[in-house]
């Protein structure tokens, strides 16, 4: 059986069997696609599982409420510009599974991409009780309210537990002064001291989403709310760049190459020549249980280590909303109230292999079964949304030189120049960044 589970299917209604039955009743013909919306999804898990799955819910809802829903696919490897080219006003669907709302709402502005159902908020009369704060971040934007959270990528920290204990520590680290403690006491080196195992990666080989979470656990923030001003020039930048080159420099426990294309921790870890990732994309872990049997007992999840503000963990969140320039609101905000039902949701959530936004899901068996995904569930209440509301941040995060914060981290913790004057240069950067993208 498909994990979404069985799903009632509804007889397909011929146009011509629609017309005969409004002409026997005496009733004016409707439009053949009066009740009829288009609905694009990115794809999760196995592709046609998850094609057939939400074609199976798309029945049901038109069984349930009579408006037909039109699925498509949108690809992963097209869907930012997609959804880039939809916030510009290129041809966009009735309502769809969508993300980065900040930044593609303040690209689109009243015209294009996005569209606000604060209206229709009351259907959902306990959200701050039944779903996960920080998710909830990523369907509000200026005050308003977009549509639901579905799914999530939350990043706690992953270590090796069979490496710790026989290093001699017990339970996960808990502060950055644990980190270095953990990661010192984790690597290993030949007769040489050439280093053979490295305690940690501050994450994965996204290094700029990698120092992200360390600088909101120092207490900084990127931007004003508005977008419009950069603040980095801080002690939180300091101290967060600052930490992550001792590890390197001077703790000797993260390796040089850490920023180079060729580094790859997720391989590191498998091996056992890396300890301990700071920040683990969601879908690691999940993997690790799938794919690497001879491993089980030996790796773990934590919430991520305090830093002086807090254990902030990277996030990132889908959310089902509705485009600008349909005439299907509420047939629409109809559909997004049935995929957002617990049960719905839950299907969703094993289907994806995402983690849910909403609490009775995680608190469910799938979600509770291991130790790892318990931690998740942990992780998801220290989550701080990655989504930014200028129409720069993909460019200012990048994964490449010639971005601000990539080159801010090369010139801080690789080359090591004075830390204050590479932020100072950086402020500077991505102030101009926000100007040029806010005129």
């Amino acid at each position: 059986m498909s994990v979404f589970g069985r799903l009632p299917r509804r007889p397909a209604r011929t146009v011509a069997s629609a017309l005969l039955i409004t002409s026997t009743l005496g009733l004016a013909a409707a439009p053949v696609n009066a009740d009829e919306i288009t609905f694009w999804s990115q794809p999760y898990g196995d592709l046609l599982e998850w094609k057939r799955g939400m074609n199976a819910l798309a029945d049901a809802y038109e069984e349930q409420s009579g408006t037909k829903v039109n699925y498509e696919v949108l690809n992963w490897s097209v869907a930012f510009n997609t959804w880039l080219t939809v916030a510009q006003g290129g041809a966009a669907p009735d309502c769809a599974d969508m993300y980065w709302l900040h930044s593609f709402s303040a690209i689109g502005g009243d015209q294009y991409g996005p569209l606000p159902i604060n209206e229709y908020k009351d259907q959902w009369p306990d959200l701050d009780k039944n779903f996960y704060s920080g998710s909830l971040q990523d369907s509000h934007y200026r005050g308003d309210f977009y549509g639901i959270p579905w799914r999530g990528d939350v990043r706690p920290l992953m270590y090796r537990t069979d490496l710790a204990q026989e290093a001699g520590l017990s339970g996960a680290p808990q502060t950055w002064d644990d980190l270095v403690t953990y990661a010192k006491a984790m690597t290993a080196r030949d007769d040489n001291g050439n280093v053979t195992r490295w305690g940690m990666s501050p994450g994965s080989e996204i290094v700029t989403q990698a120092y992200i979470p360390y600088y909101w656990q120092a207490g900084g923030v990127f931007m004003t709310e508005d977008g419009k001003t950069a603040t980095i020039d801080n002690d939180a930048s300091i101290a967060a760049l600052s930490f992550i080159r001792d590890l390197v420099w001077e703790h000797e426990v993260v390796s040089p190459e850490f920023m180079e294309k060729s580094y790859d921790p997720e391989s590191e870890f498998l091996a056992g020549t890396l300890a301990m990732v700071g920040s683990t994309p969601g879908a690691w872990p999940g993997r690790l249980q799938r794919e690497n049997p001879d491993l089980d007992g030996k790796w773990a999840l934590a919430v991520p280590a305090a830093g002086s503000a807090g254990r902030d963990a990277y996030a990132g969140s889908g959310y089902f909303g509705v485009l600008r320039g349909t005439e299907k609101v509420e047939q629409c905000v109809g559909w997004i109230k049935f995929l957002s039902s617990p049960e719905n949701m839950q299907k969703l959530s094993e289907a994806s292999g995402n983690v849910s936004p909403r609490r009775d899901v995680m608190a469910s068996d799938f979600w509770s079964d291991t130790d790892w995904k318990k931690v998740v569930g942990e992780t998801l209440e220290h989550q701080h949304t990655s989504q930014h509301p200028s129409p720069a941040w993909s460019a200012l995060i990048n994964d490449e030189p010639g971005s601000v914060v990539y080159d801010m981290m090369y010139e801080a913790i690789i080359q090591k120049q004075d830390v204050k004057e590479v932020v100072q240069r950086a402020q500077a950067r991505m102030q101009a960044e926000l100007d040029r993208v806010s005129k």
